[in-house]
């Protein structure tokens, strides 16, 4: 039996609470730094922004940024959003009624750079005043909050992120910084983040907005790359992120000052905000990801900031360094959260059908909560405001599962095990997960650990071909009961060779695997 400890690897050390910004360098530390390529800047440190471990300037940040992260305001974020659990992400924008195609050109003809379907105006180089026509047909009258809220309840999760404004640097509220929102620029002229936020609320749902704080297409925001990149010949990172076809004279400086620091005050002021998912931090100056964070504190302590942030100052972790679509290795004690897509694009992706099934996304699921993180699991609605059925559909069946299963789910920490058995996907973002074409099919003898309090959970995906099965994780524990959850009978079980084996009754329900809750 293989048990698998919680392991804190050097990344994710880094990326959640910066160990090596906290000591002076050494002369050698400080070669390997300047000696390193972008890239691989980015892999060691587990972080984006333009800032110097070990430098002054990061010393002084990061113990300002350490009040403020220990706080006990920040430990009730935490506790909320780690009891949570499961999330919706939810991609909205322009970009949607283009579905991924323009002028007859799929994203993956003749386009530049990232080819999901969000990045439509980056990949076809789109003019920003040609863009921005797209705000006047903008019309999504099948958009209706709660029943996006629905769904989500529906699947069994707690929590809701969308995006108040992409990339293209489109708001979806009513914003007083830029007309260039969908109350003013648009003939819908609701505005969609209130709407969300309420029906959310209503339904007991935490909500959380995304919020592109450093890219910005429209109004300059080049995540620094100009200003704060490297200057010396070496190759930056993401240097085809930027807008570099019709790029606006805007300097990033007056960008963060005049529009992404004002709209971010905007939306914690006007909106009741559990999480700011920022993304892409690039080059961004270690003095102004500090400030982002600062004003959020400042508007509301417990609202919680994922590490894009930029130079590590967030309170929520993500695994596989800056991937996303990506399923860690190990389990991590600090707070962190996966994300995926439902097909292959976060945006609407008219001719997108590679949907993840019911069984994939449960293995998804399973797999970020038993290393002990959340998962947050996006939905991209068209332009008219609907929400594929194909994801919906699977949404649905997920949510009976967890009707039944939640309690191995919700509220929960990893384990000392926290899978057996023979199978191993591994999941490296979606390039990987298309290159080598796993079916998530499992064994029966596999089976993945959580625990709560005084209890441990088993969790299969498989339903067994028999009325026994036979566990080795469980041999060294003093059991006092199990039972099936949704039954109320409690299990026989024996100890064999070191191995647990477990009578199962005649499971009453169809569905996808089954879940033990073991009392010791």
């Amino acid at each position: 039996m293989k048990h698998f400890t919680l392991v804190k690897p050097i990344i994710v050390v880094v990326l959640l609470s910066l160990t090596h910004v906290t000591m002076a360098c050494t002369k050698a530390e400080l070669d390997l730094h300047n000696s390193m390529s972008e890239t691989e800047k980015e892999k060691f440190y587990g972080f984006d922004g333009s800032g110097i471990p070990c430098s002054k300037e990061m010393v002084r940040f990061k113990k300002e940024w350490k009040l403020m992260n220990s706080s006990s305001a920040k430990q009730r974020g935490r506790e909320r959003f780690s009891k949570n659990k499961f999330g919706m992400f939810i991609h909205w924008g322009l970009y949607s009624s283009l579905g991924g195609v323009w002028k007859g050109e799929t994203m993956e003809e003749n386009g530049i750079g990232p080819r999901v379907a969000e990045w439509v105006m980056r990949n076809k180089e789109i003019p920003r005043d040609t863009y921005a026509k797209l705000a006047e047909d903008f019309n999504p009258i099948k958009f209706n909050a709660e029943e996006w809220v629905a769904v989500a309840k529906a699947a069994g999760m707690r929590y809701i992120v969308i995006t108040s404004k992409h990339h293209e640097g489109f708001a979806l509220y009513d914003s007083k910084v830029s007309n260039f929102n969908v109350v003013d620029a648009t003939p819908f002229g609701r505005d969609i983040i209130k709407e969300m936020e309420l029906a959310a609320t209503k339904a007991g749902i935490s909500f959380g907005v995304y919020y592109s704080n450093t890219l910005d297409w429209r109004d300059g925001g080049d995540g620094g790359i100009l200003d704060y990149g490297p200057k010396d010949g070496k190759k930056p990172r993401k240097k085809l992120f930027y807008n570099n076809w019709d790029p606006s004279p805007i300097k990033f400086d007056e960008y963060i000052a005049k529009k992404s620091i004002p709209q971010v005050k905007e939306l914690l002021s006007n909106y009741k905000i559990s999480q700011i998912w920022f993304d892409n931090a690039m080059y961004i100056p270690p003095k102004y990801s500090m400030q982002f964070y600062s004003v959020a504190y400042q508007y509301s302590p417990e609202t919680l900031i994922n590490w894009r942030v930029g130079n590590g100052f967030g309170d929520i972790g993500m695994p596989g360094g800056v991937g996303d679509n990506v399923i860690p290795d190990q389990a991590f004690e600090e707070t962190w959260e996966g994300i995926a897509t439902t097909n292959n694009s976060w945006g609407y992706k008219i001719y997108d059908k590679d949907w993840k099934s019911p069984k994939e996304l449960l293995f998804w699921l399973v797999e970020n909560v038993s290393k002990g993180g959340n998962f947050l699991l996006n939905v991209g609605p068209d332009g008219q405001g609907s929400i594929p059925p194909e994801a919906v559909s699977s949404l649905r069946t997920v949510g009976d599962w967890l009707n039944t299963n939640g309690n191995a789910i919700y509220d929960s920490d990893p384990w000392e095990v926290t899978h057996e058995g023979p199978t191993k996907i591994s999941i490296r973002g979606t390039e990987h997960r298309e290159e080598n074409v796993p079916t998530f099919e499992f064994e029966e003898n596999d089976y993945w650990f959580t625990k709560k309090q005084n209890k441990v959970y088993l969790i299969s995906l498989q339903r067994p071909s028999s009325n026994k099965i036979v566990v080795e994780a469980l041999s060294d524990l003093e059991i006092k009961k199990m039972r099936l959850l949704g039954e109320s009978i409690n299990l026989k079980w024996a100890s064999k060779e070191n191995k647990t084996i477990i009578e199962l009754p005649e499971f009453s329900r169809k569905g996808i695997g089954y879940a033990i809750e073991v009392a010791l």
